[in-house]
């Protein structure tokens, strides 16, 4: 009797050793979704004869494991590339993924027209099997109201932009 209940006793801890030392056994994997962005800014000026010129053009993507290309496509070839903190990931992912931004209405919004001088921004997304395309342009020299997430997930970027190019 006292056999089998030391018997118990061992195998128990043995469960409890082998689930300390593997804490993945008896759980499932989070899955992270994943997220790929492209973040394009031009700033534009009007010409007399109503043409729009790129006075510079940027481009960063941020590829699902945290690396990032930025290039400066106006002027002398200028290209950086480094990997955004967890903090910055997550926080795109967050703006993204978890406040409905995918479900956003209207892809493109344009500008007024006469304006002189404007931003212009195209963000493409994919996460999974879902993609988004959006275009805007800065707040003053938008025909419509750009939507507020739309605008924070610019500044996010810019700031990405600023933090490491």
């Amino acid at each position: 009797m006292v056999n089998k209940f030391l018997i118990a006793i061992v195998a128990i801890i043995a469960v409890m050793v082998a689930l300390l030392v593997m804490p993945g056994i008896g759980s499932q994997p989070t899955q992270q979704p994943e997220l790929n962005i492209e973040y394009n800014r031009q700033n534009l000026t009007r010409l007399e004869d109503g043409r729009l010129i790129a006075a510079s053009t940027e481009d960063l993507v941020i590829g699902n494991d945290r690396y990032a290309v930025y290039r400066n496509l106006t002027g002398p070839p200028d290209e950086k590339r480094f990997t955004i903190s967890n903090e910055e990931m997550n926080g795109l992912k967050g703006l993204i993924l978890t406040t409905g931004f995918m479900q956003v209405p209207g892809t493109d919004y344009l500008q007024k027209d006469g304006i002189v001088n404007l931003t212009k921004y195209t963000l493409k997304l994919e996460s999974g099997s879902n993609s988004k395309t959006i275009s805007w342009v800065n707040q003053g020299a938008s025909e419509v109201s750009v939507p507020s997430i739309v605008r924070n997930i610019g500044t996010q970027l810019d700031a990405v932009i600023k933090g490491h190019a």
